[in-house]
This record gives C-alpha cells, sequence and structure tokens, in this order.
C-alpha cells in the first residue's frame, strides 16, 4: 500500500516544497497537488528527489471539461501540457474533470446539451485524451465531485466514473474513489467502494463534514480499511484533508491512528 497526502490543505503557512520535505519527514511515500500552474513546480520536484518521496500527480486539465464537446481543444491542450510536467517530474497519475471548474469551484455554466450528448462528449474526450498518454506510464484518473459545494458537476458521485472507466476499457482511464464527495452524494461506501475497486487508482480519505482528517466525523475509517484489507487493495490511498483547526500534525496523527504506516 502506498501512503499519498495531499498538499492542497496540509502545511499551509509553509511553502510547497517545504510540505513535501515535511510530508517525506512522515514517511508518506507519495505527494499530489492540484493544479501546477502558478505552483514551483521544478522546486517541488527537485525537493522530492532529495527527500526520496515522489509527486503521484495534478490536475490534467485546468482549462475545459469532458461533458462539453465545445470544450474538447481546451481539454487536450490543456492535458498536452500536463503530460509534457509530469514526464518532467516523473508523476503518473493526471486528474480528469467533467466540468470546466473555476479557481472558485464553480461551474460557470453547464452545456444545453441532452444528458446522452453530454455522456457521448465524455466517452469521446476520454478517448482523444488517451491517445496523449498512452505508452507512457501515464494514467488519466476520473474525479468524482459532490454537487452539495460544486452544484452542476456532472460526474457527481462513484457510479458514473465507474460506468465512463469501464466503456471506455483502457488499462490507462482509472479513476479515484473519494469517501468525502461520494458520502455527500450517495453514501454506501462500502458497497460503492467495493464495485469501483478494480478501477481505483486510489482511495481518497476525508471525513464528512468538514473534510477534516479521519476520526472528525461520521465516517467510519477503520470500516473502510477492513474492507481494503479484506479486498486485498494494495495501490494508493490518498489523505486529502483539511486539518481540523488548523494542525496539520494532529491531521498525520489522526491518519496514523487508522493507518499506522
Amino acid at each position: 500500500m502506498k501512503h499519498s497526502i495531499s498538499l492542497k490543505f496540509m502545511w499551509g503557512d509553509r511553502e510547497l516544497p517545504d510540505r513535501a520535505k515535511r510530508a517525506a519527514e512522515h514517511n508518506f511515500d507519495l505527494v499530489e497537488l492540484w493544479d501546477w500552474r502558478d505552483e514551483p513546480i521544478d522546486d517541488l520536484a527537485t525537493v522530492c528527489r532529495e527527500a526520496g518521496i515522489v509527486i503521484a500527480g495534478f490536475f490534467g486539465h485546468s482549462h475545459g471539461g469532458l461533458r462539453d464537446p465545445a470544450q474538447r481543444d481546451d481539454v487536450l491542450t490543456s492535458l498536452a501540457e500536463s503530460v509534457e510536467i509530469a514526464e518532467r517530474v516523473g508523476a503518473t497519475q493526471l486528474h480528469m474533470f467533467s466540468d470546466d471548474i473555476g479557481s472558485d469551484s464553480v461551474i460557470s455554466k453547464p452545456p444545453s446539451l441532452p444528458w446522452e450528448s453530454q455522456w457521448r462528449s465524455c466517452l469521446e474526450g476520454l478517448r482523444e485524451s488517451v491517445a496523449l498518454v498512452e505508452g507512457k506510464g501515464i494514467n488519466l484518473v476520473l474525479e468524482s465531485i459532490n454537487t452539495v459545494f460544486v452544484p452542476g458537476y456532472f460526474l457527481d458521485h462513484a457510479g458514473r466514473s465507474l460506468a465512463l472507466c469501464r466503456a471506455i476499457d483502457h488499462p490507462q482511464v482509472t479513476m479515484f474513489f473519494d469517501c468525502f464527495h461520494q458520502q455527500l452524494v450517495a453514501g454506501r461506501l462500502i458497497e460503492n467502494l467495493i464495485e469501483a475497486l478494480p478501477w481505483t487508482q486510489a482511495v481518497h480519505i476525508a471525513d464528512v463534514p468538514g473534510r477534516h482528517q479521519p476520526g472528525t466525523g461520521e465516517i467510519n475509517f477503520h470500516g473502510i480499511k477492513r474492507v481494503l484489507e479484506e479486498q486485498g487493495y494494495d495501490r494508493q490511498l490518498t489523505f486529502e484533508t483539511v486539518p481540523k483547526d488548523g494542525d496539520s500534525e494532529a491531521a498525520v496523527t489522526a491518519i496514523k491512528d487508522v493507518w499506522a504506516f
């Protein structure tokens, strides 16, 4: 099992490379970020190499969404840039989104197309996207995002990402199973998790409410851990948590209370 920490929320008083160094000191195997643009990505990569920690991945595209065929060129152009950066820094996961999400996580305007047309656009966009990574050791990883905080998002629960993975049926198209997002909109975490595991690149861990560390909310992460062990899951856990009260060290302690590593 590989343990990854998202640098988006953790150790917010430090620069991004220093956050990675702190993650390495806590024995995480991997770090993740959101959009690499406007971040010191090369400095981060240097620090990670020196500290013996790996950059797992980041946003594949920060412009355009898969559901809208009019945004296809934006998605592919942005993705091509991310592929180049991923190869440069050794990242293997590029996060893919159904919608063009602004910096404030608001969908500007969903396309005025039938649902079936939007679904077909996701399929066609992913097939074109695969051509940019095929044979490169980089996976395109679908992100389901809750519609409580991001109203209108098309892939609003894990089942939709799973259906896309099955329809594409390509080893480099996978998904995240995000416990926080799934609990908010669909629940039934264990049943949905078991169904999605064969296509799951990483299980994302954060509690509800607040997106805080395990033990602060309603999700039984000891139960999630048990199920993953029973299913023989040996890939990646990603802790994409907002430290409660801003205390990142307490968040790490709570994570390791469930997953000791």
